[in-house]
């Protein structure tokens, strides 16, 4: 009878395997009714938090910041938060990162208006006007523009190598986006550039070397800055654009002709014959007559901006001069241009 009693305990004994899974499922309670227990303490926290706020007076407010491209969230972005009527010297109210998982900052703030400024590295920095905000919770999203980051060198056009150059390049309102001076080393050049922004226009100069102007409208296809020595005595003006087949100048070369204006306005003695060069679509006579026609657009351009006609002579090569076969699209369009030589200054 003894024996059949312990048999029957044996019979009903836990495998290890089953003490195992029983072990694990104890533990899996124990976490959930942590987890219950930790969801309930943030709740009451948060009830109170916001029991609190109601009580002074100060809704939370969520600030978020967005690529403006892809519109994905941007962690690490630098913001700054402050009451319009503040003084100039306070402290901001917000001076914070966003976080790493929600891209965002929060904060109790008294219902008044604020500017708001979110500014991250490789973007442009952003500011917004935020309004009274009168519920308990609410949250002003800021997208950040992608900064273009364009590297170039500056260069003989003989050659090749690095030339010691003044650079400036300016938005169209005038306004300088980088001003530096080259190295006779490596002679890279980096700039930030905004390509919501039209153009950008270059100036270089350097001793010896003809000054370069250029219009930045890509910067991907932005060939760099490549100085002529003066030796040469003539420079191609870059970007004029006429209308296909007519003498009319298009608007597009607003900046190229005003960068031609503000050098001859700077050396006063300077005299100049423009010279004009087409492809060899259409006939001789055509072509002839179309070069001197823009050459004549191009001097009155520069006679409206006030320099002396007296100053300004004109030629008109036509087909006559390719600086390349007419055997591709792309080398008519290099053969179609605008080319400035430097003649004897005057003693006026």
């Amino acid at each position: 009878m003894l024996f059949l009693l312990m048999g029957g305990m044996d019979a009903y004994a836990l495998t290890p395997q089953q003490k195992r899974a029983k072990a694990k499922e104890v533990q899996m309670r124990k976490r959930e009714a942590a987890k219950r227990k930790a969801e309930k303490k943030r709740a009451a926290k948060a009830k109170a938090a916001k029991k609190k706020r109601l009580k002074e007076g100060k809704p939370l407010l969520y600030v978020y910041t967005y690529d403006l491209r892809s519109g994905e969230k941007l962690a690490a972005t630098h913001i700054t938060a402050q009451n319009i009527h503040a003084r100039p010297n306070k402290k901001p109210i917000i001076n914070k990162a966003t976080d790493a998982k929600r891209a965002r900052v929060s904060k109790g703030l008294p219902a008044a208006t604020y500017w708001i400024h979110a500014a991250r590295l490789g973007y442009f920095p952003s500011d917004t006007l935020y309004f009274d905000h009168r519920k308990d919770e609410d949250s002003v999203a800021i997208s950040l523009y992608p900064e273009t980051r364009l590297t170039f060198t500056v260069t003989d056009s003989l050659t090749s190598r690095p030339v010691v150059a003044n650079l400036i390049v300016r938005r169209p309102d005038q306004s300088r986006v980088l001003q530096t001076t080259s190295d006779s080393v490596h002679s890279l050049i980096a700039v930030l550039l905004d390509d919501r922004v039209p153009y950008y226009t270059i100036e270089a100069t350097a001793v010896d070397y003809f000054p370069f102007f250029d219009t930045i409208v890509k910067p991907e296809e932005f060939r760099g800055v490549i100085m002529q020595p003066r030796e040469i005595k003539s420079f191609v003006l870059h970007n004029i654009y006429f209308a296909t087949g007519k003498t009319r100048i298009l608007a597009s070369s607003e900046p190229a002709l005003n960068e031609l204006y503000r050098y001859l306005n700077s050396r006063p003695k300077q005299r100049i014959r423009i010279v004009g060069h087409t492809d060899n679509i259409g006939s001789d006579r055509s072509n002839q007559v179309l070069s001197e026609g823009r050459c004549r657009e191009v001097k009155k351009a520069m006679v409206d901006r006030g320099i002396r006609a007296s100053r300004i002579e004109i030629e008109g090569r036509g087909e006559k001069d390719p600086i390349l076969p007419n055997t591709s699209e792309q080398n008519r369009q290099l053969n179609r241009r605008v080319e400035i030589v430097l003649l004897k200054e005057s003693s006026l």
